[in-house]
């Protein structure tokens, strides 16, 4: 009997290695602030190639309690479609599966049916792919079904590998309902609250610029905030500090014996210039002036609680100075850790600051009387209203003629990238999984030159059986040449003989094919029978760069995003360009820019001619790179795309463009004109100006507002 071990356990082995890297990563996922998008989409990604998966989703309960996909890979190869009614089937099967009460895990293996579940006449919940089907669910903090995981695994495993297979789906969907519960969305409404107040707070004492009337909003509102007994406000006028305002008192007497005992202790705490603070017993290391004021203030009032604390604005350049404004806190019954009230106290003096320095500064002003005509003015023209009324027609009088009788330069804004005028692109010989990159970015090649080294399983069988049937017809050859056929019939001999012949033109016949084979997919030497095979660099066209000239990769580091990934002979894999060369500017026009542009080259005051006689508009371009400096650039009618095309590189625009290319460094440019070569970057963004004429200033600055209302109301009749 064979005592060979099973053939799965290396399998088994790798699964478990892999399983537990998965767990690991998904349980980093689970505790980030990833958004929902970018987390399902790693989250799927990391569950499904754990068990080497050919196809997974996940799907989210929307508002309206429906299924919807958040994030799926390779759904369409799993044969949903492929038979008749399969993704009926199968959505039947999602929703029976996300109804069950308590959420619970489910497998169904290919062509099974949930039995049970459907009803005369319904479409039934049955797995018509060739897949085992692996259900997990995705609860919420409340143990409620929010979503399902959906893991499509081959059929070929050991049948004991499934339940393995779901538990782990069941923990994978354990991480995803994690993400959800530990969010920070509980913290983040608790907060707005606190924001909320605050932000009243400050548009409260920012309201007004009467000093009195910014220490009281100060003195009530910053008391409910500190959750404090009483809160007082002075602000010093001068060398004196005034008590401007105390919480819960509507008028403040200055000659009472608190208030002047109070205002003695802002005066000397202001000349010291630190915080005081008495919880209760006081501090003998404090100043004499200091002690004194607080003795004499602690006989008329006995706060347990008692925080004096200047405020100071950053307007306020002068540290020798006494601060502006200054705050007393008093409490009667305090917490026994103080520390939160005092510091809801430094949040409140740091908004005060500011409101009570632009207080104090307004009525510090001098000259006030050089506003009565103006007033005087007002009031002849019957009070605020008819003077703003009259001013604002007198003033959009004089505006509408600006805008009718200026002329303007129009100019339309498009965005455009900064490339060579010769580029190319890497494609692969064969379909195929991409293994190394043999080139970085800026690397200088060889027309020809090895890009990508890439493997395919079928490109490699195809080899090897090749080699393989040479193999044995040269074996057979080397035989039949080595055997004495002397003592055979003549018949044999002829027969033998023929078939040397054939064998022989078939050897040559696959070398030949093997050697086409190595020419066409570019395969590795040493390892074509293992599906090795090199991407090469396109030729250069020697028609538009001088005898010698190269390629530079200009692609960016995307080596995580390309390496591992299966391409197809239409997917390129790197760009390349001739960087030595001419390079311009690949305009995306907007579509609803395009009737400016063909009008200005369309009447002959709005566009400008070379010395050929060609017609172009100026271009300002902006480089992204050095964004306080404007260069120049020319766009001819020639140089752009007859057609429109949808945009599908800005995702968050859907408007179809028209692809322009705009020349720049021509020879009769100033040379401040002329971006210089070392800002020369594949890809980098430039924001780009259209002079398409010149028109009435106000339809230069306005016409976007002119052609939505003539399409939306006037063409609308």
């Amino acid at each position: 009997m064979s005592t060979t071990p099973p053939a799965k356990e290396p399998n088994q082995n790798r699964f478990s290695r892999q399983i537990d890297d998965a767990f690991e990563e998904a349980s980093k996922l689970a505790g980030s602030s990833l958004p929902p998008t970018e987390f399902y989409e790693k989250f799927l990604n990391r569950a499904v190639n754990a068990i080497e998966a050919p196809a997974g989703a996940v799907w989210l309960r929307t508002p309206q309690g429906f299924l919807q996909i958040a994030c799926q890979t390779n759904l369409d190869k799993v044969g949903l479609d492929d038979k008749r009614g399969g993704r009926q089937c199968h959505n039947e099967m999602l929703r029976h599966v996300f109804q069950a009460q308590p959420p619970r895990p489910v497998m169904v293996q290919p062509q099974e049916l949930l039995t049970g579940l459907a009803e005369p006449g319904q479409v039934p919940a049955r797995n018509l792919t060739d897949y085992f089907t692996l259900f997990a669910p995705i609860v919420n903090a409340e143990k409620q079904p929010m979503g399902l995981l959906e893991i499509f695994q081959e059929a070929s495993h050991d049948p004991r590998a499934y339940p393995t297979f779901l538990n782990y789906a069941v923990q994978m969907a354990g991480y995803a309902s994690l993400y959800h519960s530990t969010s920070n969305n509980r913290t983040a409404a608790g907060l707005d609250k606190i924001f909320t107040q605050i932000e009243s707070f400050a548009r409260l004492i920012h309201g007004t610029l009467n000093p009195t009337e910014v220490a009281y909003h100060i003195a009530n509102e910053g008391r409910r905030l500190i959750e404090c007994d009483r809160l007082c406000v002075g602000v010093r006028h001068g060398r004196k500090t005034t008590v401007e305002a105390v919480s819960g008192a509507d008028v403040v007497e200055k000659a009472a014996t608190h208030v002047r005992r109070m205002r003695d202790l802002f005066d000397s705490v202001q000349n010291w210039g630190e915080k005081l603070v008495f919880k209760g017993e006081k501090d003998e290391s404090l100043p004499p002036q200091v002690l004194n004021a607080l003795d004499e203030y602690l006989s008329e009032s006995q706060p347990k609680l008692l925080v004096v604390q200047p405020i100071r604005d950053e307007r306020e350049k002068d540290e020798k100075k006494p601060a502006r404004s200054v705050m007393l806190l008093e409490m009667f019954n305090p917490p026994e850790n103080a520390d939160p009230i005092i510091s809801r106290m430094d949040v409140v003096g740091k908004h005060a600051a500011p409101a009570l320095y632009n207080a104090a500064e307004l009525k510090k002003v001098p000259f006030k009387w050089l506003w009565w005509p103006v007033m005087r003015v007002q009031e002849g023209l019957g009070g605020k209203a008819k003077f703003f009324t009259y001013g604002g027609l007198a003033l959009a009088t004089v505006l509408m003629l600006c805008m009718i009788f200026v002329p303007a330069s129009l100019k339309v804004d498009s965005k455009g990238q900064l490339e060579p005028v010769v580029t190319g692109y890497v494609y692969p010989p064969h379909e195929g999984q991409v293994r190394t990159l043999t080139r970085r970015q800026g690397d200088v090649v060889d027309s020809g030159a090895e890009i990508a080294l890439l493997v395919s399983d079928m490109l490699g069988d195809k080899y090897r059986q090749a080699m393989m049937e040479v193999d044995t017809r040269q074996a057979r050859i080397n035989a039949m040449e080595s055997f004495d056929t002397k003592g055979l019939p003549a018949a044999e001999q002829t027969t033998m003989y023929r078939q040397l012949l054939e064998d022989k033109a078939f050897v040559q016949m696959q070398s030949e094919h093997l050697v086409n084979l190595r020419k066409l997919y570019n395969l590795d030497p040493g390892q074509g029978m293992n599906g090795m095979f090199f991407a090469l660099a396109p030729q250069l066209d020697r028609s538009k760069v001088p005898a010698g000239a190269r390629w530079t990769l200009l692609n960016a580091e995307n080596r995580d995003q390309v390496l591992g990934r299966t391409v197809r002979p239409n997917e390129p894999i790197q760009r390349l360009g001739y960087t030595e060369g001419a390079w311009h500017i690949t305009l995306k026009i907007p579509q609803r820019n395009m009737g400016h542009v063909l009008q200005a080259f369309a009447t002959p005051n709005m566009h400008k001619l070379d010395a050929d006689k060609k017609p172009y508009l100026d271009v300002d371009l902006l480089l992204t790179s050095e964004s306080d400096r404007k260069y120049s650039g020319r766009l001819y009618q020639d140089k752009m795309s007859a057609e429109a095309i949808p945009n599908k590189d800005d995702h968050n625009e859907s408007e179809p463009v028209v692809i322009a290319y705009v020349q720049i460094n021509l020879e009769d440019f100033p040379d401040d004109r002329k971006i210089p070569r070392n800002l020369f970057v594949t890809g980098q963004e430039v924001h780009v100006k259209i002079r398409c004429g010149s028109h009435s200033l106000g339809y230069s600055l306005f016409h976007g507002v002119w052609e939505w209302f003539y399409e939306h109301v006037i063409f609308f009749f």
